[in-house]
């Protein structure tokens, strides 16, 4: 079938009920939309809002949908709709006629819709989609249709939604196996014969390989079609070297040569093998997995999920040495997907947060036994012609794994993912002191990590806490807390469904693991941020642990205040309203890159030059209070006004044996780094303005070398636009990285400005925020204040073709303008805006 984009001309409005009244839901007029649309990211938010923390005190809300369009008469014998995803259920209705529905904000609705329509006229779809119900997950999820719609059109000989399947059993560097089965349905009254002509073609567009088969087919028969390809001197995809095929089919008359349909797909010939010897080969490569959790959130946009932007957070990702995301907790995007095939990011494609046991008052687990075939068929159906997608997991922290029921679904979900596809591997990721809740209190006492009270508390069921309350109190003690026997048995039958074991904080099992089981693999699933050095230590000395994934790669909405560190006050693992990022992420929701950052790039070995942080000296000897999954929270500048002479804590990052600290010149000692100090040193400097240096020895002979220089007075606007040409249609995206700086271009991190940035013309402003995991601003303002000298706004193209004006303004900077052109569609190639250069040795960024 033809597919065509469905996502303008919406309108959309509150659904609004009774009890929505009564309980005061946010009442929104109509609105014309271009989907995808989040309907919840623009909405005000209250410390009241009983989304709480987990949905960053953001509203829920029902919302409608309707569009029009005209069908053709006699033009096609098959219409069906795609709907990515709608939060949290959608109902599909067209011509008032019910369509179909589904219960899932991560499995698509793909519906045959021919039955409803009109010929000749115009036509009425119209979508309910409801997350009124709060809480229903743990992080944000947005709410209406936020992931695109699109139109498939076939004749009465087609190939379905999903209708072509790619795999590529046999690659070698000579010649690779290609098997493509494609579905052909036929809804004619009578039997037929058509050819189906396939082909493979390279990235260049060339031919590599052909075949013609003839088909006949029954009246009203769905019948699938294997054909066999082989493809010589084959360019294999990998993480280093993505290299992508085509595969197009088409369906022709047996007698007449008329095209019938046609449909095409993108994928990779690649190997994938795992083993406890040697860990995951991609082509007989090792990989060890360089892994970042993610959610689903662009920060200021939502979860409205635009190519550009799910393509720009896998660029920055991997600019950032990541080499595999895990897709938590949901199934991915497709655009996501695209953009992890096209750049050679690995993926770990999730579906489920819960099974029968909820995490919040109305999750899925509400709907998950009636759901979850229909849920794995349609990821395993998305994600099988993608070679970036290496592994499927059935589910994160599942509570109920050490139950007859847990050990029965979890080999069920096992077995039906392998009977689905083959060729990639099953994991769950598994957190044991998750599973054995009501244990946690006997084990810690046990090992001697909890007080006794803490301990009565958890056995008396009097903790006020959940499992992540628990493990904030017991710091990186669950590591150990992984190792003791109770958790190892409960979970050896669900580890037995396993291809590789997803370990959530339980590093210290890893060794453990490779000596008790040696057919085991294991990898982090999900590790808390400080540990990278100790994680990476494992992975790299143990064959059978392939891999390690931070929480998070990049920062998200929701679990509002977890990465926050406080001074003086209560250690909670959520912080009060108002709080809304979580504040954990490696990049922050902007793509910046946090110091963590660099100093993971090093630990993977992927750095050599060394990176400066510095904590406000104003919180020098205070006590921290943070959560096992905060970092510190030093930043890097060397501008604290009114801070001078205090004592402040200096972070070094450095793969090198040893870095001397100079302050305007005056040597401040050497201090040891590398892997043997896990490649970190603090030192504590006495604040002077001027200029910090880092200088990096190994041998005792000088390396690379950065610097940290206190801002200057005068105070500059810096615009860095990702690209002068959008495409119209309302999908491009155009990020402007908005900074105050001073002559030099150091930014001015030491206090607030007010940003205004406003546009005219074929662009409008999508969202506008900052990485400020407190701030009250709303993303929809035309003024936002900068955090730590930063704010980012993100413009959406157009309809129509036109030049776009943008002006960005400050208090005591000039003000910047600058021209972009939104262009037709299919008019020439984009052109992007040449990369700012960046000087290691000069500057920290």
């Amino acid at each position: 079938m033809r597919k065509q984009s469905f996502n303008d001309g919406w309108i959309v409005s509150t659904t609004g009920n009774m009890v929505g009244a009564l309980l005061g839901e946010t009442r929104q007029p109509p609105k014309s939309v271009t989907l995808p649309h989040d309907a919840m990211i623009s909405l005000p938010r209250n410390g009241q809002n009983p989304s709480q923390n987990s949905g960053a005190f953001y509203p829920g809300g029902d919302y409608t949908y309707t569009k029009s369009f005209f069908v053709p008469d006699g033009e096609a014998d098959c219409y069906c709709l795609e709907f990515e995803g709608m939060y949290e259920t959608g109902m599909v209705y067209v011509n008032d006629n019910f369509a179909g529905s589904v219960d899932y904000g991560y499995t698509r609705l793909i519906v045959d819709v021919t039955d409803f329509l009109a010929w000749g006229r115009e036509n009425q779809i119209v979508v309910k989609t409801y997350n009124f119900a709060q809480p229903n997950t743990r992080w944000y999820t947005g709410s209406g249709i936020y992931r695109p719609v699109w139109l498939h059109v076939g004749g009465a000989v087609r190939i379905p939604v999903d209708g072509i399947k790619v795999q590529t059993p046999d690659v070698s560097g000579e010649v690779s196996r290609v098997i493509v089965e494609t579905v052909l349905e036929n809804d004619e009254n009578r039997s037929k014969t058509v050819t189906l002509r396939t082909e493979i073609q390279n990235e260049a567009g060339e031919r590599v390989s052909f075949e013609e088969t003839p088909v006949s087919l029954y009246r009203h028969e769905k019948r699938k079609v294997r054909q066999v390809f082989y493809v010589k001197d084959a360019s294999l995809w990998s993480p280093k070297a993505p290299a992508l095929y085509r595969c197009e089919a088409s369906v022709r008359e047996a007698a007449t040569e008329k095209e019938l349909d046609f449909m095409a797909v993108t994928f990779g010939i690649r190997r994938l093998e795992l083993d406890p010897c040697h860990g995951l080969r991609v082509n007989g490569e090792e990989i060890l997995l360089r892994g970042a959790c993610i959610h689903q959130d662009h920060g200021s946009i939502g979860t409205a999920s635009f190519a550009k932007a799910e393509r720009r957070k896998v660029r920055l990702l991997k600019e950032a040495g990541f080499n595999a995301v895990r897709i938590s907790h949901h199934s991915a995007t497709k655009a996501l997907l695209d953009a992890c095939d096209e750049l050679g990011m690995l993926v770990l494609d999730e579906v489920f947060d819960v099974w029968n046991h909820g995490k919040t008052q109305y999750d899925y687990a509400l709907r998950f036994a009636k759901n979850w075939e229909r849920d794995i068929e349609d990821m395993v159906g998305k994600d099988f012609n993608h070679p970036s997608v290496f592994m499927y997991s059935y589910g994160n922290e599942i509570q109920e794994l050490a139950s007859v029921s847990g050990a029965w679904w979890c080999r069920t979900l096992a077995e039906k993912i392998r009977g689905l596809d083959s060729t990639r591997f099953v994991t769950n990721a598994i957190n044991g002191l998750a599973a054995l809740e009501e244990q946690n209190g006997q084990i810690a006492a046990d090992m001697g990590i909890l007080s006794q009270e803490t301990v009565d508390k958890v056995m008396s069921g009097t903790y006020e806490g959940d499992i992540n309350e628990l493990m904030t109190a017991v710091h990186g003690a669950m590591n150990q807390m992984a190792t003791h026997p109770a958790v190892g048995d409960a979970m050896r039958e669900a580890y037995s469904c396993l291809d590789a074991c997803g370990l959530n904080y339980m590093r210290d099992c890893y060794e453990t693991y490779a000596k008790q089981f040696p057919n085991r693999v294991t990898f982090g699933s999900e590790t808390l941020p400080p540990d990278i050095a100790l994680n990476w230590e494992k992975v790299k000395a143990l064959p059978s642990c392939i891999g390690d994934f931070t929480w998070t790669g990049w920062d998200y909405v929701g679990e509002s205040g977890v990465g926050l560190v406080q001074y003086d006050g209560e250690e909670t693992f959520f912080k009060p309203y108002p709080a809304y990022l979580a504040y954990v992420g490696d990049l922050d929701i902007t793509g910046f890159r946090r110091p963590v950052s660099y100093y993971r790039e090093i630990v993977f070995g992927l750095r050599t030059a060394p990176y400066l942080a510095v904590q406000d000296p104003n919180n020098f000897g205070r006590k921290e209070n943070k959560t096992p999954w905060a970092d510190s929270d030093a930043i890097a500048s060397w501008s604290w006004p009114g801070c001078e002479k205090m004592p402040c804590r200096v972070e070094v990052y450095s793969p090198s044996e040893e870095v001397e600290l100079l302050l305007n010149g005056r040597s401040l000692g050497r201090y040891p780094t590398g892997e043997k100090n896990r490649y970190k040193a603090q030192a504590r400097v006495c604040y002077e303005a001027g200029v910090l240096e880092a200088v990096a020895y190994d041998g005792g002979k000088p390396k690379e070398r950065v610097c940290l220089r206190t801002v200057g007075g005068r105070h500059v606007l810096r615009v860095d636009c990702d690209t002068k040409v959008l495409r119209a249609g309302e999908q491009d995206l155009a990020y402007l990285d908005i900074a105050v700086v001073d002559e030099k271009g150091t930014v001015h991190t030491e206090r607030e400005f007010a940003v205004t940035v406003k546009v005219n013309g074929a662009a409008s402003l999508l969202g506008f925020g900052s990485a400020d995991p407190v701030s009250e601003e709303n993303f929809y303002d035309e003024t936002r204040t900068t955090f730590l000298g930063r704010v980012q706004a993100v413009l959406r193209s157009a309809t129509e073709p036109g030049a776009v004006a943008v002006s960005v303004e400050a208090a005591g900077c000039e003000s910047v303008a600058l021209r972009l052109e939104t262009i037709d569609e299919n008019q020439g190639e984009r052109k992007t805006a040449p990369k700012r250069s960046c000087k290691e040795e000069k500057t920290n960024e």
